[in-house]
C-alpha cells in the first residue's frame, strides 16, 4: 500500500493525531486563515469503526458549542447524532435494586443549549472528510517515530506504509491522545493526584433504563415526556463509584464504571466476568439486563489510574498540547469535549498570529495560566470526592452547585467566544477568580460535610429551583456588549456567594450549634469546622447574612426536603 496523495516536505503546522482534537484543530485553523498548510499524521488506516471505537461520547456546553459553532458542523450533529437530555443522576438508596427508589437529579426536559452524545467513529469520519475538503492534508497510516524541535522549523520523522518519511513544519502540535508525544519528551507530565480506575462496554441494541421503572406511573410522569431520560448521560452512583449510560445514534449504549481504588480494586472491574459481578453487587438492575443479553456486548476496554495534568501546554518555541496529549480529569462532567475546545481555541490563536508575524509571548503564557486554572477548578471537583458518591444527603448539595457551576463563568465566557480577547478576559478575571476560589472551597466543605453526616434522601426528584434555572438560560442569551455580560458575570458571582453560603448552613446545622440567621458569613471561608472560623475570618466582613443568602437562592431547601416543591415553569425549555 501507498500514500494516496505522498507528504510535502514542509508544512506551517504539523498535527501529530488524527482524532477528535488533531481534525477538530486542523478544521478550526484552516477556517481562521485558509492558506494554512496543514498536515495531520494519523496511525489509523481508513474510516473508523462505528460504536465500538472510542470513548468519550458526552458532551456539554462548551464542547457542543466548539463543535457546532466553531468547528461548523452543526448540522451533522443534529441530524446524524443524539441530541442529549443534559446530565442526569440517580444517588445510591440501599441495595439499588429499584431505580424509582433512588433520588434522581437532572431536569425533566431538553436545555435550552444542545449538548449531544456522539459515536465517536461516525463523528471523526465526518471531521476527516470535512478536513481533506477544507484542504488539510489527512496522512494515514503514519506513525511518528521522532520529533525534533528547534530552529525556523521543527523536524519530524515517520512511517508510513513500510516506508520512512520527513517533513518540517513551524508548527508541531501534539494531538496524540496518551501515547503524548511531545509531553513524555518534553517532560511535562505531572500527577494531579486523582487516582480513578475505568472500564466499558458497548451494549447492541442499546438500552432504556426507564424500563427499569416503567410500571410506576408517578415516575415516569416526572419527565416532560416519556423516553427521554435515556437519551440523558445517566449516572448510576455509589459509595467510591460511578456508571455512565450513554446512548449512540448508530444503535449501541456505551456502559462504563469509574471507580476508585480504596473502594473497589483494579482487579473487581478489569475484566469483563468480573466487572458483570461488580455490577451484580452494586448495579444490580444494570447487571441482570447486561446479563440477559451477552451476545450483544460488542467490546471491553479498560484504563488504570486514568487522570494526569500537564506543566505546559504552549510555547513560544511553537509547539502545543491538545486534548488529551495535554492532560485528562474525570469523565464525570463530561469536560473532555471542553478541553478539546479550550486548547485548540488557544493553539489556533497562537498559530494564526505567529504566522501574520505577530508576537505571541504574553499570549502564551494568558493562554498556559488559563489552561492551569481551569484544570485546577475542574480536578478540584473530583479529588478526593468518589467517597461521597455514596452520601445521597451531601451528594445532592455537589451536585446542585456543580449544576450552576458548570453554566457559569468561563463555561458562558467560550460560549460567547470571549476566550482569545485578552482584554476583555482582563477586565472579566475578577469574576473568574471569585468563582474558582469559591468552588474549590466549596467543594472542601462538602467534603467535610461527608465525614460529618450521612442520611438517606427521598426518592424524589426535586426540580432546579430559579437561580440554577438562570444558570442554565444564560447561555443562551443574547448579551449586546461587554458591559452586559460582565454584568451577568458580577450577578453569577453574588449568587454563588449566595449558594455558597446555603449549603454552608443547611451543613452547619449537622454541628452541635446552629448559626442564627442574621449571621453575615464570608462564603470563601466556609468551612465545618468551628475551631477555624476566626482564624479563617469566617464571620468577619461577612458579605451577606444567611437570611440574605437564601433569599437569593430561594427554593434551595427542595434540594434536601423530603417532598419536592412543585415544577417551575421554565420559558426556552424544550
Amino acid at each position: 500500500m501507498a500514500a494516496v496523495r505522498a507528504p510535502a516536505e514542509r508544512y506551517d503546522v504539523a498535527i501529530l493525531g488524527g482524532g477528535l482534537a488533531g481534525l477538530t484543530l486542523a478544521i478550526q485553523l484552516e477556517l481562521a486563515r485558509p492558506q494554512t498548510r496543514v498536515v495531520v499524521l494519523e496511525k489509523r488506516e481508513g474510516p473508523a469503526p462505528l460504536a465500538a471505537f472510542k470513548v468519550g461520547e458526552s458532551t456539554v456546553a462548551c464542547g457542543a458549542h466548539y463543535f457546532s459553532e466553531v468547528v461548523g458542523v452543526r448540522e451533522h450533529l443534529q441530524q446524524e447524532q443524539l441530541k442529549k437530555c443534559g446530565l442526569r443522576y440517580f444517588l445510591p438508596s440501599e441495595s439499588n435494586a429499584d431505580i424509582t427508589a433512588r433520588t434522581e437529579l437532572g431536569i425533566p426536559f431538553f436545555p435550552p443549549h444542545d449538548n449531544f452524545q456522539l459515536d465517536r467513529g461516525l463523528f471523526e469520519n465526518k471531521l476527516a472528510a470535512r478536513a481533506r475538503a477544507l484542504g488539510v492534508d489527512l496522512q494515514q497510516g503514519a506513525r511518528v517515530r521522532e520529533v525534533e524541535l528547534g530552529g525556523d522549523a521543527h523536524r519530524v520523522t515517520f512511517e508510513q506504509f513500510d516506508g520512512e518519511n520527513r517533513l518540517t513544519a513551524r508548527w508541531v502540535v501534539d494531538a496524540a491522545g496518551r501515547a503524548s508525544l511531545l509531553k513524555r519528551k518534553l517532560d511535562l507530565a505531572t500527577d494531579c493526584g486523582h487516582h480513578i480506575n475505568s472500564s466499558w462496554i458497548r451494549l447492541g441494541g442499546g438500552l432504556d433504563l426507564e424500563d427499569w421503572g416503567r410500571e410506576d406511573a408517578a415516575w415516569m410522569a416526572r419527565m416532560s415526556e416519556p423516553g427521554i431520560r435515556m437519551l440523558s448521560t445517566n449516572h448510576l452512583m455509589g459509595e467510591g463509584y460511578w456508571v455512565w449510560m450513554i446512548p449512540l445514534s448508530s444503535g449501541p449504549i456505551s456502559i462504563g464504571v469509574c471507580a476508585d481504588p480504596r473502594f473497589h480494586a483494579y482487579e473487581e472491574i478489569s475484566e469483563f466476568d468480573r466487572l458483570l459481578s461488580w455490577l451484580h453487587q452494586h448495579e444490580p438492575q444494570l447487571a441482570a439486563t447486561i446479563a440477559a443479553r451477552q451476545g450483544d456486548v460488542e467490546d471491553f476496554l479498560r484504563v488504570k489510574d486514568f487522570a494526569y495534568g500537564v506543566k505546559q501546554t504552549y510555547s513560544t518555541d511553537r509547539w502545543s498540547l491538545v486534548g488529551e496529549a495535554a492532560a485528562f480529569a474525570d469523565p464525570f462532567y463530561s469536560p473532555g469535549s471542553d478541553f478539546i475546545g479550550y486548547g485548540n481555541t488557544f493553539t489556533a490563536d497562537l498559530v494564526v498570529r505567529d504566522l501574520d508575524g505577530e508576537d505571541i509571548a504574553a499570549r502564551a503564557d494568558y493562554f498556559n495560566d488559563m489552561y492551569q486554572r481551569q484544570f485546577a477548578f475542574v480536578i478540584s471537583r473530583y479529588r478526593d470526592s468518589y467517597s461521597l458518591f455514596g452520601n445521597a444527603w451531601v451528594l445532592c448539595g455537589y451536585l446542585t452547585w456543580d449544576f450552576y457551576a458548570n453554566h457559569i463563568g468561563y463555561n458562558l465566557l467560550f460560549t460567547q467566544n470571549r476566550a482569545t480577547d485578552l482584554e476583555f478576559m482582563g477586565r472579566a478575571d475578577e469574576y473568574l477568580d471569585r468563582l474558582e476560589r469559591l468552588s474549590i472551597n466549596t467543594h472542601k466543605l462538602l467534603r467535610e460535610w461527608h465525614e460529618l453526616e450521612r442520611r438517606p434522601r427521598a426518592p424524589v426528584m426535586p426540580p432546579p429551583f430559579a437561580v440554577a434555572i438562570q444558570g442554565l438560560l444564560g447561555l443562551v442569551k443574547e448579551y449586546p456588549d461587554d458591559d452586559a455580560l460582565l454584568d451577568a458575570l458580577r450577578e453569577h458571582v453574588r449568587n454563588s456567594e449566595a449558594l455558597a453560603i446555603a449549603i454552608f448552613e443547611r451543613a452547619a446545622r449537622a454541628l452541635p450549634e446552629s448559626l442564627p440567621a442574621d449571621t453575615a458569613i464570608d462564603p470563601y471561608a466556609v468551612s465545618l469546622n468551628p475551631a477555624r472560623w476566626a482564624a479563617d475570618g469566617l464571620l468577619d466582613g461577612g458579605k451577606m447574612t444567611v437570611e440574605q443568602a437564601r433569599q437569593i437562592v430561594d427554593g434551595i431547601d427542595g434540594v434536601w426536603d423530603a417532598v419536592a416543591p412543585a415544577p417551575i415553569a421554565v420559558e426556552g425549555a424544550r
